[in-house]
């Protein structure tokens, strides 16, 4: 179009500008290209008859276009319509328009339009030379102002540029002196380091000669009391007398006051921390430093009168309980059966107390009670087993107890329903997360509803002894107690699956103890195993039914850290191998399998994958071999106890046992009755750190060996020698001359020994505290009579043998 109107007269170009042809084009053309009619000729015939309806006057580019199509930016300006229309040709400047024999008219769309005849030539005038001129002025001033800031903005760049050099040589001015002072500091560290390098080989040297010198003092001690002790027992095994009064490790002969005059108080306290209430008044005895130590208020928060049973009266705890009442806040009076309505006046003063245990106390009634929990009302823990309350102390402690939160009410037999009705009713109930009913048959069903309805915050619950318990009362517990996460009910044998899989929806339960129910299958443990996730601890002794599905239906409790499965008859190896290839092999520490008679070789072979095994019992597992079975247990390098007894374990497999894993603390070997003094020498000799041993009817046992396990094993606490026959008065004595801290002995059945060795046992055992002595007739009722001075828990007798130790 632009070539069609190059050579067009002016008076039609004027024509089309001002009937604003170019401006209908323009709209038209936009609302074609953005709109995109589907019939392009009836959109132009309604777009056109607009036009006419409404004018020209409001015409716009863009106002065929919906609002919601008009683009943001202008595509085709006036100026590019201009140049297509040539309406901006030279030609048009040379003429002005001249109307002649105008006529006045309306056009198709309305605007007005008038005749147009041809304009003459006109030449310039002044005013438009004036005005030419101006613009050439001013064309100039713009020319110099573009060059003069050219001008300006190349000076600006060069400034900027210094500038730049400047800061960089400023900056590496600035660096180079960094470097020269780095280097000057760098030789001062060098120099510095070499002094502290000369310093610190100097000190280790120091230190390294020190720790020689204290390490050659301790071998020459230890060197000279393994000389004094050979020569010991070569003395004895030459028959030569020994004084009574010689024994080894009993002191240096220092009596001085180290605790009052070089410790500090609170190292002093902390020693007398160890001490009973009796050794407490012993040691206020000695001085008047020592008195104002055992008087120190942390010594007296915590009261035990059980050690004391037997002597203490209401005398002595009423002035005791007086002088320690602002700061008491633990007291057990277990077992005292001497205490009355006086001391417990004085134990209502006690406002401070949070744990009283008043287990077997006789004196304990309704109204000691209720004295007693006015006075406390913080308690927290409150032991009342094998105690005499009745229904009204339930109810005093629901009335006064708010805060209790541990109660224990084992073997109670005087209350009945009515009293868990009130415990459940009571402020305490819904802070109550610890209750133990053991041995309480008087409780019905009913009574358990009660309890369940207002102590649903139980977390504990203990229920042993109790063999009425059937499936209706741990049912009821199970629908509103469920919270609980730990249960124990030993000598439960009337409850069944049901019980078990309504407990296990709980999904909270964490620790479980039964024993003795032939009614558990393995669908209770498939129950638990699949919903109680959290399981740790897991205790099923002699529940016959149990098979291999129980231990792969809790193999996959990977918080499972103790299992207890003894006496289940039907487990074989393909359970133990169950639940070693389970997630919870990780965390295993403790296994019993005792009694387990289908368990073999294979199932020892499984056991190697329980890394973290600290604990594992086997005893009369008849199918373990020595080779195949004792000798994997020494890969179990976490092991610490393990008991064997009854298994077929000779000096062989005793020896590779200590070969393996010299970590044992606790053994038990009793039954074993091919070990002989080699076997318990070459295991002595490697385990030297053992503390508890048991060689109970290992019966070709003799002095050879306990003098070879009291050289070794001086840390031993705890030995059986009960059965063991060939034990004379001279094991006795290697014991006591050695093994200072034996605080249990059982000696039952050693039929040679005599008197004598209870002497021995007196000057040399002084942490004595359990003595066992059935059945040994060679020790006379006096002497046995006369060493309960000295042991606090002695049994004797000296009655016939019995069949099962075997003696011919």
């Amino acid at each position: 179009m632009a070539a069609s109107m190059k050579g067009q007269k002016p008076e039609l170009k004027h024509y089309l500008r001002s009937n604003k042809l170019p401006d209908i084009y323009e709209a038209l053309l936009t609302g074609l290209a953005v709109m995109c009619p589907d019939d392009p000729l009836q959109f132009i015939l309604d777009k056109l008859r607009n036009l006419k309806e409404n004018g020209i006057d409001e015409l716009n580019w863009d106002m065929f276009v919906e609002e919601y199509m008009k683009p943001p930016n202008k595509v085709i300006t006036e100026s590019n319509l201009d140049f297509i229309f040539n309406l901006d040709d030279e030609s048009m400047i040379d003429f002005i328009d001249i109307p002649v024999n105008i006529q006045r008219g309306q056009g198709y769309f309305g605007g007005r339009f008038e005749g147009i005849t041809k304009s003459r030539k006109i030449w310039p005038t002044p005013e438009m030379y004036a005005t030419a001129y101006g613009h050439y002025n001013m064309s100039l001033k713009n020319m110099c102002f573009s060059a003069w800031m050219q001008y300006y903005l190349h000076k600006k760049k060069k400034k900027l540029a210094m500038e730049k050099k400047m800061n960089r040589a400023a900056l590496h001015h600035a660096h180079r002196i960094l470097r020269v002072h780095l280097n000057v500091w760098r030789d001062w560290l060098r120099y510095r380091k070499g002094c502290q390098a000369m310093a610190y080989h100097k000190l280790k040297r120091i230190y390294f000669v020190s720790v020689g010198i204290v390490l050659f003092r301790e071998w020459r001690a230890v060197a000279k009391r393994n000389k004094d002790q050979r020569e010991y027992f070569e003395r004895l095994e030459r028959g030569e007398n020994v004084d009574d009064e010689e024994t080894f490790g009993q002191g240096d002969g220092d009596a001085q006051d180290k605790l009052s005059g070089q410790l500090g108080i609170e190292l002093a306290v902390k020693v007398f921390s160890f001490l009973d209430i009796a050794d407490l008044a012993r040691c206020a005895c000695v001085c008047r430093s020592w008195k104002v130590i055992a008087y120190h208020s942390s010594l007296w928060n915590r009261l035990d009168f059980s050690k004391v049973r037997n002597r203490v009266t209401d005398l002595v705890t009423t002035k005791l309980l007086s002088k320690c009442r602002p700061y008491l806040i633990h007291l057990s009076m277990r077992g005292c059966s001497q205490l009355h309505s006086a001391t417990f006046t004085a134990l209502s003063e006690c406002r401070n107390l949070q744990d009283l245990n008043l287990s077997e106390c006789k004196g304990l009634d309704d109204e000691s009670l209720k004295l007693v929990v006015k006075g406390c009302k913080i308690i927290l823990y409150l032991n009342l087993s094998h105690t005499h309350i009745t229904d009204a102390s339930l109810r005093t402690i629901s009335k006064y107890c708010h805060n209790v939160q541990f109660l224990s009410l084992a073997y109670c037999k005087k209350f009945s329903d009515r009293g868990l009705q009130y415990l459940s009713a009571g402020k305490c109930s819904k802070k109550l997360e610890y209750l133990d009913l053991s041995g309480c048959l008087q409780i019905t069903p009913d009574g358990f509803k009660s309890l369940s309805a207002g102590c649903t915050m139980l977390q504990i619950l203990v229920l042993n002894e109790f063999p009425t318990l059937n499936d209706d009362c741990m049912i009821a517990i199970a629908a509103k107690c469920t919270k609980i996460h730990t249960l124990s009910i030993l000598g439960s044998p009337l409850l069944t699956d049901e019980t078990f899989k309504r407990l296990a929806n709980n999904r909270h339960l964490r620790k479980l103890r039964i024993e003795g129910n032939q009614r558990i299958s393995d669908l209770s443990l498939k129950a638990i195993g699949k919903n109680c996730t959290e399981l740790e601890h897991l205790y099923l002794a002699d529940c016959q039914r149990l098979t291999d599905a129980s231990l792969k239906a809790i193999a996959n409790c990977s918080k499972l850290v103790v299992c207890n499965m003894a006496d289940v008859v039907q487990i074989t190896n393909t359970g133990v191998q169950s639940l070693a290839e389970g997630s919870c092999a990780a965390s295993l520490r403790e296994l019993n399998l005792t009694n387990c008679i289908r368990v073999g070789d294979m199932a020892m072979f499984n056991i190697r994958k329980f890394k973290n095994l600290v604990y594992l019992s086997v005893c009369f597992c008849e199918h373990i071999s020595e080779k195949s079975g004792i000798e994997l247990l020494g890969q179990l390098h976490a092991l610490v106890s393990l008991d064997i007894s009854g298994c077929n374990c000779s000096d062989e497999g005793l020896s590779s046992l200590g070969k393996y894993n010299n970590h044992l603390r606790d053994v038990t070997l009793s039954e074993c009755a091919d070990i002989t003094d080699l076997g318990l020498q070459k295991f002595t000799q490697q385990c030297k750190d053992i503390e508890r041993l048991d060689l109970s009817h290992c019966k070709l046992l003799t002095d050879g060996a306990i003098k070879n396990l009291a050289f070794c094993c001086r840390y031993l606490t705890s030995l059986n020698l009960a059965g063991c026959k060939l034990i004379t008065n001279l094991s006795i004595q290697y014991l006591s001359g050695v093994c200072h801290h034996l605080h249990t002995l059982d000696i039952s059945g050693c039929i040679i020994i005599t008197d004598k060795a209870l002497k021995y046992l007196r000057k040399g055992c002084k942490k004595l505290k359990y003595l066992t002595m059935l059945y040994c007739k060679g020790v006379t009722k006096h002497a046995a009579m006369k060493m309960m001075r000295h042991v606090p828990a002695l049994k004797y007798s000296d009655d016939e043998i019995p069949i099962y130790y075997g003696y011919k």
